[in-house]
């Protein structure tokens, strides 16, 4: 490499010097002083520094003539309440630029906070007559007016321009905004409503700005406002089907699956295509509990062709939806169950005996062995579906029904043979966790109480809440009487064992026993618990309501106490109709009882009881 002579070098290293020197000097020259002036009035504005910041803005406003830097330069007088000051400033603004709305808007606000509201107000009508008539004007004018608090100014002038020819433009979706601001949602709703009418693809864009307008309704008038306003408009143009769907989904939104279904059988009378809607929407009804509503969906569906493509799930929907309903109403009228499990049987024959039915198969025997004394029938059935083929998981249901028919009819061992082998088919499965459950239960039937606590304490972990905490409770009731009085914990075994076969005057004449015996602390809650049941079971629900009381009020600390609260509730509401005396029970649930498994279903329970009773 070529190596240059020492003053070559020299020369070379100071040209370069000077060069950088130069144009080091040159940029810095080209940076304005006002972009630094810019950057330091910021700062004092954002340090509410005002008169620093203003005396900048000044500064700056004068170098340049810009617009923006006088706007704040009229802000930072605003913000010291210097009113006198701005209203000069802007009075001699406009005499040069009378066409800056932002100034005239900002003068007419000058006014208002400097107490001259006759002024202000007779500025602002000026300033709506001088507005050009077309639509960005009056949008930027109307925004302007908006951002300075003159809501009813801005109505005033989106008023004007919808009414003039030349802007040939509604401002539906500005005024609804508008009236949102002035905590009017009567004309809120309205404009919005007439917006969606005029403008069918922003669908979306209303029902989200519904969703926020009951995300912050706090008192339920904005609900009530907007469903008086859907019933309405629906009613006037039965043929919008954006109002229809709109209030389908607001009424999901508040949990009135009785309105949404209304509504959806309308559309689909109009336009046929809503039968998996339909369904869907009667399952959800059904998850919460709304009987009715499911039934007179699947219903709906079932009568319309039995070619349907969504009739199987209506027939099949509407079996459960009836047995659901009455096993939580604690029915046990067999003239009810003859008609029921026939109707079972028909859909059998109709639909077919295989997948689509299988749920009905283990309802279908569950009823002939439990409500009508026909277990053989009920057997012969389950073992006929354990043939079909289902999977390990399905034949595992099956399995646990007839388990459960065999322990009913005494036979023991047939019983814990099939649990046991749920059990290990299934491991680590829900299921799994009930036949463990369900083996420990029979062994504590049958008085051996120590294998069946040791069974029942592996399931306190169990990944099923309920299962868990009906283990919890069991092993509790055993571990509790072995340490007090043994001969109570027999007598207790047996009578649940009578309650579970139906047997309830034996069940009564065991716990009578108890009670005549030796009764006491320990055993005093969980005999009334059962003869609560019993009575429910009886139909005697006011005794029922009696028993239930005396344990979470006399027994308020036993573990069985936020489960009697759980179990009078649901009779309350559901056998004697006193709904407001169930809500006094969910709320005393979820207040005092704060760890119950049972916590969320009182609140899903309360507010359906309060949005019903309201």
């Amino acid at each position: 490499m070529m190596r240059l002579p020492h003053k070559m070098y020299d020369k070379i290293m100071t040209l370069l010097f000077v060069m950088s020197f130069f144009v080091s000097y040159h940029v810095e020259a080209q940076i304005p002083a006002n972009s630094t002036n810019e950057r330091l009035a910021y700062q004092f504005y954002a340090n509410k520094e005002f008169d620093k910041a203003a005396d900048l803005y000044q500064q700056l406003y004068n170098d340049t003539k810009r617009s923006q830097y006088f706007n704040q330069l009229v802000d930072c007088l605003l913000q010291k309440n210097d009113f006198e000051t701005a209203k000069d400033k802007l009075k001699d603004y406009l005499k040069t630029n009378p066409n800056a709305w932002k100034s005239r808007v900002d003068l007419a606000f000058v006014y208002l906070k400097n107490g001259e509201g006759e002024k202000s107000e007779k500025y602002v009508a000026k300033i709506i007559k001088d507005v050009p008539e077309n639509k960005n004007s009056i949008s930027e004018v109307a925004n302007l007016l908006r951002n300075r608090t003159f809501n009813e100014a801005a109505v005033t002038l989106y008023d004007k321009g919808a009414q003039s020819a030349k802007v040939g433009y509604n401002f539906y979706s500005e005024k609804a905004y508008t009236y949102n601001s002035l905590l009017d949602f009567e004309n809120c709703v309205k404009y919005y409503l007439l917006y969606l009418e005029e403008n069918p693809n922003q669908y979306d864009n209303v029902k989200n700005r519904f969703r926020i307008l009951l995300m912050y309704d706090m008192n339920g008038n904005v609900s009530d406002i907007i469903r008086m306003a859907l019933l309405r408009s629906t009613q006037e143009k039965p043929e919008n089907e954006e109002f229809s769907q709109l209030l389908m989904w607001y009424s999901l939104q508040q949990k009135d699956y009785e309105l949404a279904m209304m509504q959806l059988k309308a559309l689909d009378r109009r336009k046929g295509d809503h039968e998996s809607d339909i369904i869907y929407i009667s399952q959800i009804a059904l998850d919460n509990l709304q009987f009715d509503v499911a039934i007179d969906g699947y219903e709906y569906v079932a009568a319309k062709s039995k070619e349907g493509v969504f009739y199987i799930d209506a027939e099949v929907g509407l079996l459960e939806t009836q047995y659901r309903k009455a096993t939580l109403e604690g029915n046990h009228d067999k003239v009810f169950y003859e008609k029921l499990s026939g109707h079972i049987s028909e859909a059998f024959r109709e639909i077919g005996f295989y997948k689509y039915t299988k749920s009905l198969m283990t309802i279908q025997a569950h009823i002939l062995a439990f409500e009508l004394d026909r277990s053989d029938e009920a057997i012969e059935l389950i073992n006929n579906a354990l043939q079909l083929g289902f999977t390990n998981a399905d034949n595992a249901v099956l399995k646990m029904e007839l388990a459960d028919i065999y322990l009913f009819n005494d036979e023991v061992w047939e019983a814990t043979l099939l649990y046991s082998q749920v059990e290990k088919s299934m491991k680590n499965e829900p299921v799994a966790h009930e036949a463990r459950f369900k083996n420990g239960q029979l062994r504590y039937f049958i008085g051996e109480f120590e294998w069946a606590q040791a069974s029942l304490d592996i399931l306190k972990a169990a990944t099923s809440k309920l299962i868990a905490n009906d283990a919890m409770t069991l092993s509790l009731t055993i571990s509790d009487n072995l340490e007090f009085d043994t001969i109570a914990l027999k007598r207790l075994a047996k009578a649940d064992y009578y309650i579970y076969q139906h047997r309830y005057d034996l069940a009564n004449q065991m716990l009578d026993s108890i009670n005549a015996y030796n009764p006491n602390e320990v055993s005093m809650p969980s005999l009334l618990y059962r003869k609560a049941k019993i009575a429910r079971e009886n139909g005697d629900y006011q005794l029922s309501d009696s028993l239930y009381k005396r344990i979470y009020e006399g027994y308020a600390d036993s573990y069985i106490a936020d489960e009697a609260l759980m179990e009078d509730a649901q009779l309350l509401e559901y056998q004697l109709g006193k709904k407001e005396d169930a809500m006094e029970c969910y709320a005393k649930l979820f207040d005092y009882y704060t760890a119950s498994v049972y916590v969320a279903q009182a609140r899903k329970s309360y507010r359906r009881l309060r949005d019903e009773i309201k």
